[in-house]
């Protein structure tokens, strides 16, 4: 994708988020820029090399309008904040609430001192949940290939895990949405064969924000797309198909 329209779809999402969050009352940054992330992502992994900015700006609208409905029924607008008391109320409540408890019994100390890591191997226990999943559940799912696996587990080294599941994640986001968009072409839809169920897929994939969370959804999304080829299997589709769709091809 060239650079001036990724420019542009940045520019243009950012905008037109923060004005839609702003006219509901939300003015948290974090927020605000959750929902950019959630746009931008979505919009990205429905485009092709061929798509054009009239392409774009239709995607956007539907992002928006999906935003507008999202939080709408979330609710995200900050609430009002709590009334404050003063320091000498404060004190005076404090105090009372001491005396209206029945003492607290002390415990026996054991004698048990926690095992200091040092901070090798504190990064080598936080990488060490994604290096199973990556070895087994990315492979058999095939969000990646075991040459893939081994090149991700290589650059979690040295990184700081939250850092680096956060690129993780994004990087087999964007394979999965892969694997989905091309079952949905050559299926006519599948089990998702509507629009609105698309959508919900995709957004759903686009909010996955650990691995483990990644892993569970693609788990489910393959479980929906066997169910409906049992189902089809022995219909037209399913003959033409011989009853075995990969979803990844």
């Amino acid at each position: 994708m060239d650079k001036d329209f990724e420019r542009l779809i940045k520019v243009n999402v950012q905008g037109r988020v923060f004005v839609t969050c702003q006219s509901r009352g939300i003015t948290d940054p974090t927020i605000i820029g959750y929902y950019v992330d959630i746009v931008e992502q979505a919009i990205i992994a429905l485009m092709s090399d061929g798509s054009t900015p009239a392409d774009f700006h239709r995607l956007l609208e539907e992002q928006l309008t999906w935003l507008e409905g999202e939080v709408d029924q979330t609710g995200q607008a900050p609430s009002a904040p709590q009334a404050t008391s003063s320091p000498e109320e404060n004190v005076e409540a404090e105090e009372s609430q001491a005396e209206s408890q029945p003492p607290k019994e002390q415990k026996k100390a054991t004698g048990y001192v926690p095992e200091a890591k040092t901070m090798p191997e504190r990064l080598k226990d936080g990488r060490s949940i994604m290096e199973h999943l990556l070895d087994n559940d990315c492979i058999t799912l095939k969000l990646v290939t075991p040459n893939e696996a081994k090149k991700y587990k290589h650059n979690l080294l040295g990184k700081v895990p939250e850092k680096a599941e956060e690129e993780l994640v994004a990087s087999l986001r964007n394979v999965l949405h892969d694997q989905v968009r091309k079952f949905i072409r050559k299926n006519n839809g599948g089990p998702w064969a509507s629009a609105t169920l698309q959508h919900e897929v995709r957004m759903d994939i686009t909010k996955t924000r650990t691995l483990r969370s990644l892993v569970t959804l693609a788990r489910s999304l393959l479980e929906e797309r066997e169910e409906w080829l049992k189902k089809t299997k022995n219909s037209l589709t399913g003959r033409f198909f011989g009853g075995r769709v990969k979803m990844n091809k």
